[in-house]
């Protein structure tokens, strides 16, 4: 005898809905997009030293990494972020293969000289020194180095204008819609930023003014006495030989660059009750 199947008894379920479907709602989404100028920029240099002696190749590379970091430091202030690296590989004999191909001899023996390698990672958190210390870099003549990358880190208060102006721009909305309709716009019941109801996430897209002015000199006075040279930036010991940094060195290799601005966006669910 086959047994009776039970069938579930959905009287006594209880079936939960949004709040804001039991009354007239009007539901909007609120975006914004602001123009913000970079606040970080970042390069990379890279000196390289050639010597028979793994010791000396080393020891060349870091004073000239060494004289850059003090460099960078001096014009960028601390708001530069340096981290280096130094790394040597060995340089081997070659020979020559029956197809004429020149293949490294990697023997202990066949070691012919080491290159050392010290890399300068920069980040520098205002904009308009970046250049500068970039310039400062240069002047210890890199072997290797990047262009100089503007980028934008976004802050808190960045992502609280956006978020504010995004509210704002769907209240406006809001509002335009309900009079479309010919309802009174209600209370605001729902505000919601990320997934929900409606997706909306921050996201982001990849100088200063000067007034310049010279007063009057007061009549009949003095002429002003020369300035004094200027002083180096940074001076140092590479291979045995002093090495000066003067700000001169630094401006002729201080290559001008706009600054492209970046995009911060927002976006916001607003559902408001209508009013009949």
């Amino acid at each position: 005898m086959a047994s009776a199947q039970s069938v579930p008894d959905f009287q006594n379920e209880a079936f939960v809905t949004p709040y804001w479907t039991r009354s007239p709602v009007i539901e909007v989404l609120g975006r914004a997009n602001m123009e913000v100028a970079p606040n970080r920029a970042s390069f990379t240099v890279t000196y390289l030293e050639t010597d028979k002696a793994s010791g000396k190749a080393m020891q060349l590379a870091v004073e000239r990494g060494r004289l850059s970091y003090e460099t960078i430091k001096k014009a960028a202030g601390e708001g530069a972020v340096i981290q280096s690296s130094v790394n040597v590989t060995a340089l081997y004999e070659q020979y020559k293969d029956k197809e004429g191909n020149r293949i490294d001899n990697q023997r202990s023996d066949k070691i012919r000289a080491y290159e050392a390698r010290v890399t300068l990672s920069v980040i520098v958190d205002d904009v308009s020194k970046a250049g500068t210390a970039r310039a400062g870099a240069l002047a210890l003549g890199p072997e290797n180095s990047t262009g100089l990358s503007t980028y934008l880190e976004r802050t808190t208060e960045m992502n609280l204008a956006a978020y504010e102006a995004a509210v704002k721009d769907g209240a406006a909305r809001a509002k335009a819609t309900a009079a479309a309709s010919g309802a009174a716009l209600g209370k605001l019941m729902v505000v919601q930023e990320g997934g929900g109801p409606c997706l909306g996430q921050w996201s982001s897209m990849a100088g200063s003014d000067y007034d310049y002015y010279r007063s009057a000199p007061a009549a009949m006075a003095p002429p002003a006495p020369p300035p004094p040279p200027p002083a180096p930036v940074a001076s140092g010991i590479i291979g045995g030989q002093q090495v000066t940094i003067s700000q001169a060195d630094i401006d002729a290799l201080n290559l001008p660059s706009d600054d492209k601005t970046q995009q911060i966006s927002s976006s916001v669910c607003m559902i408001y009750a209508l009013n009949k």
